[in-house]
């Protein structure tokens, strides 16, 4: 029987600042939101470890917040660690602990299992990114322990059954289609979107507008995003002289993200690796064409042209951006009654 006042303590690295922040994890939020509403009557706890970097608890869609404000700093882990034992302890004490939801094969999962098994208390584990694919050691208190842990596709699924052999359950994220405008006629060619980094790979991606430029004229080309690459990228945009071509936006607001994502045709997407890719559920609700690697949960469709190689890549664009009059039409790949069901039982078990 589901207990609808039960008590669910999530433990991440970082989370949203206020409820005006929306760059945060996005996928994390959108999930919590649904699981406030599901669960009207439980108690939601979220410990924070890392960030922001505030030791103030706030209140965040109805459910409390309490930053460890570890600030991402060596020196502060230990410290960081003992914090999160004992605030655990302190609100077990004050109201039982039903489920430890915790995310990333990491600091979280490693607090969470200890005290799960000292307490005799749930454990969910979520697998959040590289986590799948980089062997830390954090991964061996999971093994031969009673976590329930979920991974988020079947690339990622395979990913962590390799790295850690570690069974999981994949469950995907969903969106809250709420939040997105209605199709409009596109004035942007190609979008990426995705932090500046080496995972992204925009090197690649630069290379591949400036091969579509050869036949393809007068491109319309964004990048969202920011991160430790922005110089490297805009030194290679100007090498190459796509100056007219490439607008780096920086980080947008994620209204403004989905708006333009209404106004665009196709998602082309250079990333190696990816654990799901958030932002293909995103393009796709939007009405968007995807261009990728076979990383996350990328499937070829209709709609979604998954590559091996880079040329791969450019053909895949370049035939797309021949084509007129290509039909907009939004698609859902999950729902949030499917994921929420599929975490509700996990907590229920």
């Amino acid at each position: 029987m589901n207990k609808t006042n039960q008590h669910i303590v999530f433990l991440t690295p970082g989370f949203a600042a206020s409820e005006n922040d929306s760059t945060t994890i996005p996928a994390l939020q959108v999930f919590l939101k649904s699981m406030r509403k599901a669960l009207p009557n439980a108690k939601l706890t979220i410990l924070s470890f890392q960030f922001p970097f505030t030791k103030k608890k706030y209140d965040w869609y109805g459910i409390e917040v309490i930053p460890l404000n570890g600030q991402n700093k060596r020196l502060k882990k230990l410290q960081t660690w003992r914090k999160a034992t004992k605030t655990l302890k302190r609100i077990h004490k004050t109201q039982k602990i039903d489920t430890i939801h915790s995310f990333w094969i990491g600091e979280c999962a490693r607090i969470g299992e200890k005290f799960a098994k000292k307490f005799n208390v749930n454990h969910v584990v979520t697998v959040m990114g590289q986590d799948a694919s980089i062997k830390n050691s954090y991964g061996k208190l999971l093994l031969n322990s009673n976590a329930k842990i979920v991974t988020l596709s079947e690339n990622h699924q395979k990913a962590l059954q390799v790295n850690y052999d570690l069974n999981s359950n994949i469950i995907p994220w969903h969106l809250d289609v709420s939040e997105f405008p209605e199709l409009q006629k596109n004035t942007i060619d190609i979008l990426g979107v995705g932090s500046l980094n080496t995972i992204k790979n925009y090197g690649d991606f630069i290379d591949i507008i400036s091969a579509l430029t050869k036949t393809h004229k007068n491109l319309n080309v964004e990048i969202i995003g920011e991160g430790y690459m922005q110089n490297e990228i805009e030194t290679k945009i100007k090498n190459l002289q796509l100056e007219d071509t490439i607008t780096l936006t920086g980080i947008l607001p994620r209204k403004e993200v989905f708006q333009r994502m209404a106004q665009s045709q196709l998602l082309l997407h250079t990333s190696m690796y990816e654990s799901f890719g958030f932002v293909f559920l995103e393009a796709l609700y939007s009405g968007m064409q995807i261009v990728s690697h076979n990383v996350g949960l990328a499937k070829a469709a209709e709609n979604w042209h998954v590559c091996e190689h880079k040329i791969d890549l450019i053909e895949a664009c370049s035939k797309l951006l021949s084509k007129e009059n290509i039909q907009k039409k939004r698609i859902t790949l999950s729902t949030e009654t499917e994921t929420i069901n599929a975490y509700l039982s996990l907590y229920h078990a």
